[in-house]
């Protein structure tokens, strides 16, 4: 099995060195660029073109977008599919206007800055001051860069909302959530699990958005059981 990691919005890959060894475990494992592309279209396809056959595709937020836009252009190929921390909806007014805020400073030349004022809302309100934490979330966004996150914002403004194909999605399917995510909240995943006919749905308590680093174990263990689901 070729399964497919697509790490989130200013993530590199270290957003999966919780759950990397148990993924390895079962097939060949592809981390994707998303620095590179200017749409999640573009990002989708740039996957499918460097993974040749059928993939196992698992993105977190950013990525979540871009797996469901890899099994909207190319279904037959997909085998399973894990959505997590993610969302099948458009962005609302109010979130085009905070990503706006957001790019605005990173022009400013406020690129750090950007990073440790988004940790608060990547991570459940327990795990604000975590200090551990707040080290891996600098360790995982320096690499991705002031101009491959400005890219991704606009990419990620302009998805379009996919919720009308998730009923079609019959590949195995996990949605896997932090139930203190307030940055995508649960019940955007409630309504991708209520719409998708084999999905199973584990929410993790203790998690936020960052719910790989914040709750490695039960992460470790929904994401598992997804790729036996799929083998």
């Amino acid at each position: 099995m070729n399964i497919v990691l697509i790490p989130p919005l200013l993530c590199s890959p270290l957003a999966y060195a919780p759950v990397l060894d148990t993924v390895w475990r079962h097939g060949q494992v592809t981390l994707a660029d998303t620095r590179r592309d200017d749409t999640i279209a573009e990002m989708a396809a740039r996957i499918l073109q460097e993974n040749a056959g059928e993939i196992a595709v698992l993105g977190t937020s950013m990525g979540g977008y871009v797996a469901l836009e890899v099994i909207r252009q190319a279904p037959e190929r997909v085998t399973a599919l894990a959505l997590v921390s993610t969302s099948a909806r458009a962005d609302t007014a109010e979130q085009v206007q905070a990503r706006a805020r957001q790019s605005a400073l990173v022009e400013d030349g406020q690129f750090s800055a950007l990073v440790d004022a988004a940790f608060a809302g990547v991570v459940a309100a327990e795990n604000i001051s975590n200090d551990s934490l707040l080290a891996t979330w600098r360790a995982m966004t320096e690499p991705v860069g002031p101009s491959a996150f400005l890219r991704q914002q606009r990419a990620v403004v302009q998805r379009a909302d996919l919720r009308s194909m998730l009923p079609s999605i019959t590949c195995p399917t996990a949605i896997i959530h932090g139930a203190q995510d307030r940055l995508i909240p649960l019940d955007s995943a409630e309504e991708m699990a209520a719409a998708m006919p084999t999905a199973r749905f584990t929410v993790i308590e203790g998690a936020g958005h960052l719910l790989f680093h914040e709750q490695p174990a039960a992460a470790r263990a929904a994401v598992a059981a997804w790729l036996e689901s799929a083998a």
